[in-house]
């Protein structure tokens, strides 16, 4: 009777989707812990930014307004990962989020001069859940429900507008467009030629 075999790293989606997810949640916990200082040295300045500090494009994600806009964005996360632990597990995903960070980022420069300050991971969650969900829409009745709910809660947003509730819950400003840029990152990273995925 021969050993048992290990099963390859690559057939174990969970674990090792669970370590990247796990590796970001203790990253915004850790930076949350040292706010306020790490929100105003990390988060999207316009003005900073056209100063030159560039990075401020990526890490204005990692930041949040407070401990209630922080652990909803963690529990975001965590759902992405549950949903899908093969993205996760994937050594691309950090490219890839790394992208959406960067093209939510360069989408507020860009196309909202007149926002001067930007915090929070919400857009890069929408596009981790767009680019998890849109490759099987229409082939899994699950995941084509939860491409229509994304949609149609951006819709409810670029329509109608953030509820009040919600803004005063993680309080500040719910910055719509982050939202839409996310989600167009995360179709343009299912929908894209394979050199970008």
């Amino acid at each position: 009777m021969s050993p048992p075999q290990e099963v390859p790293q690559s057939d174990k989606p969970f674990g090792r989707g669970f370590g990247n997810s796990s590796a970001v949640v203790l990253m915004l916990l850790v930076l949350q812990l040292l706010a306020p200082e790490s929100t105003m040295s990390l988060r999207y300045d316009r003005a900073a930014i056209l100063d030159g500090e560039a990075w401020r494009l990526l890490t204005g994600q990692l930041v949040h307004l407070g401990w209630t806009h922080c652990l909803l964005n963690v529990g975001g996360w965590i759902v992405g990962a549950l949903l899908f632990p093969k993205l996760f597990a994937r050594r691309r995903f950090w490219l890839e989020v790394g992208a959406m960070a960067i093209g939510v980022g360069l989408g507020l420069l860009l196309l909202d001069p007149k926002l001067a300050h930007y915090v929070g991971l919400s857009g890069v969650i929408y596009g981790v859940l767009v680019r998890g969900s849109l490759p099987s829409a229409g082939r899994d009745w699950r995941m084509t429900t939860l491409l229509l709910l994304i949609v149609g809660r951006l819709a409810s947003q670029v329509w109608v507008g953030p509820g009040a509730s919600e803004e005063e819950m993680i309080g500040g400003a719910i910055i719509v467009s982050a939202h839409v840029y996310g989600a167009m990152m995360g179709a343009l990273l299912s929908l894209g030629p394979r050199v970008l995925r």
